[in-house]
């Protein structure tokens, strides 16, 4: 049996020893360092790969994604146009007021002053039952109602022809016509009704 005996100063020794121990764990701290930067690296490259994938992605997208915008640009305008649309044909086939009240005053002007129009009562202006023949009936037709005076029965006469020849009224009837004094003078109190 072999008995080694250790000549070296104990100071030595540690020193040794504190030297191994430093190249140990300097060793395992280099290879732990050593490890963590090679998966910093390797999750930096995937990350910028994944980046440059996605941005590829983004620019294949913006076309389409453009287009979308676009239609639905467009599909707003299109049915704000229908709603102009719809409007303007609601207004179309609304009978105007205006031009109603202009024919009457240009028929009444006609009479250069001998007639006077009172009173109009309008009936179902925006009726569309154009083809009813009696006045008398019960289905609701536009009718226009004037009552007013004039100084003789010519200018009354005058008053219908002017209100036929408009073109606007599908039928023009003389309702009644009254004579009666005021102030010694001959008055025609008249009622005109009017078929739209």
């Amino acid at each position: 049996m072999r008995i080694a005996i250790n000549l070296l100063p104990s100071s030595y020794r540690r020193q040794t020893m504190l030297r191994w121990r430093v190249v140990q764990w300097g060793t395992v701290l280099c290879v732990a360092l050593s490890a963590l930067g090679l998966m910093r690296w390797y999750k930096l490259t995937e990350y910028h790969l994944l980046s440059q994938q996605l941005e590829a992605i983004a620019r294949e997208g913006r076309p389409a994604q453009t287009m979308i915008r676009q239609i639905t640009d467009m599909r707003e305008k299109v049915a704000q146009l229908q709603q102009h649309e719809a409007v303007a044909q609601e207004l179309e086939g609304q009978r105007p007021v205006l031009a109603l009240l202009g024919v009457v005053s240009q028929a009444a002007q006609q009479s250069a002053g001998k007639l006077r129009v009172t009173d109009m009562q309008v009936v179902d202006l925006q009726s569309t039952h154009a083809n009813v023949t009696d006045w008398n009936d019960d289905t609701q037709i536009a009718t226009v109602t004037l009552t007013g005076t004039a100084l003789d029965s010519p200018a009354v006469a005058e008053f219908l022809d002017a209100l036929v020849r408009s073109g606007l009224f599908a039928a023009v009837e003389l309702g009644h016509s009254n004579e009666r004094q005021q102030d010694g003078a001959l008055m025609f109190d008249y009622q005109v009704r009017c078929r739209l």
